[in-house]
């Protein structure tokens, strides 16, 4: 059911940690998923070229009500997770563009000037939080409404919560009365030209903003006492795959958004998983980071759980796009604007449940816009269809619209409308 609590009133009181509220985090799965060896699966089809290797040996299988492909830990992960997730297929990105697919995937829109999700929910539910939108990977955007911290490693977060401290020695660092005679003095003027006459509004609001940020600094401690020991922090994994070598850092991605969440500084994060534009050696490329992503998914949701986080947290997978038809020379597969979103909730009404759907061909079908099912007459799904069915979800729409970010001329599509009112 969509929140009942508008964006613009908070249950937290000013300087307070943000608790008990919605969270939300995307993972980009970055550079164009096979969707056809996941949540989409197709056979190949006599006359046309192959589209899958897998589909020599196999049959596309199914859990509850969604049908995948019988490949890499697919099964463990529907077996899992099929039950709170719902899964969109036939969504037209429109372009073959790796810029612009992100673009369009992560903020609905597929030109620049649109924030995306993540900062929209955060700006609605949380602007003073001082993290309230952390970026650890993809595409982010803001369009000026909030800003954002992104962090590559737990040690850059430790670094933050604690400048003056040796993130790993633990050990002061030199020049502190210094460093805060200097902050005492950034303090004082910013106080001196609030008060200073022939200001502009926006002058003002920047330093109030300003000021705001640098008070909120010293509850930034919450989340210090929070980032585990070294030998305790989630290890980048390097695996190899189709002749190529990857290196992830996802569950430290992971592990780091979650302790964020936690603290109560923050309410969105960015997560991603790079390695998917496979144009050569397709299927073991995308089996073995499919795998990945599903160990990941488990260190993921079994973290939330023991932190008390997990059902309060939507989360939302995509990519840029999808993958061609047909296989091509190099044994890989080019570029193709139709793909998936999967989108994950515990308990909630609307999962076990597919929207959406694809031809033989892996070619988008029409839907009828109120029943979702397949109609001649109905509309091709893009991802604003989807970002419009998220907000509304979320309740940040009509903040999005005050700002001048509505997708007020988009079709709303029931996505998230509890399956027993279609019994």
């Amino acid at each position: 059911m969509p929140l009942s609590l508008s964006p613009s009133v908070h249950v937290w009181g000013h300087g307070d940690l943000y608790s008990g509220g919605k969270l939300l985090v995307t993972l980009q799965l970055d550079g164009g998923v096979d969707v056809t060896m996941f949540c989409d699966p197709k056979t190949n089809v006599n006359g046309e070229p192959k589209i899958n290797h897998w589909a020599d040996r196999a049959q596309p299988e199914q859990v509850g009500n969604i049908v995948y492909a019988p490949v890499a830990k697919n099964r463990e992960l529907f077996e899992r997770y099929g039950a709170d997730s719902l899964v969109v297929n036939g969504v037209d990105s429109q372009t073959n563009s790796h810029e612009t697919g992100k673009l369009f995937n992560w903020t609905g829109i597929n030109n620049e000037g649109q924030p995306s999700l993540s900062a929209l929910f955060a700006a609605a539910m949380a602007p003073s939080e001082p993290l309230a939108y952390s970026v650890f990977g993809g595409l982010s955007r803001t369009a000026g409404i909030i800003g954002y911290n992104r962090f590559d490693e737990l040690s850059v977060l430790r670094g933050l919560t604690q400048p003056n401290i040796e993130p790993w020695s633990g050990e002061s660092k030199r020049w502190q009365s210094e460093i805060a005679r200097a902050q005492r003095s950034v303090d004082q003027e910013i106080s001196r030209k609030m008060s200073s006459e022939g200001r502009s509004i926006r002058e003002q609001e920047s330093l109030g903003r300003l000021r705001e940020a640098r008070e909120n600094r010293e509850r930034l401690t919450s989340l210090a006492d929070l980032i585990p020991a070294e030998q305790d922090i989630a290890e980048r994994e390097e695996f190899s795959a189709g002749g190529m070598q990857f290196s992830s850092n996802l569950k430290q991605q992971m592990q780091s958004a979650l302790l964020v969440f936690e603290s109560g500084l923050g309410v969105s994060a960015d997560l991603s998983l790079g390695g998917f534009d496979s144009h050569e050696e397709n299927e073991p490329i995308q089996e073995a980071l499919l795998s990945h992503f599903y160990d990941a998914l488990n260190f993921f949701w079994d973290t939330a759980d023991e932190l008390g986080l997990a059902d309060r947290i939507l989360l939302v997978i995509g990519s840029d796009f999808g993958r061609t038809n047909f296989i091509n020379e190099g044994n890989g597969k080019d570029h193709w604007p139709i793909g998936s979103y999967i989108i994950m909730e515990q308990g909630a009404e609307w999962s076990n449940r597919v929207i959406g759907e694809t031809d033989e061909l892996h070619f988008a079908s029409k839907i009828d816009p109120g029943t979702l099912d397949p109609s001649d007459d109905g509309l091709i799904m893009t991802p604003t269809h989807i970002h419009k069915a998220l907000r509304e979800y979320l309740g940040v729409e009509a903040f999005a619209a005050e700002l001048g970010f509505g997708l007020t001329k988009t079709t709303s599509l029931p996505l998230f409308t509890p399956v027993a009112s279609y019994l």
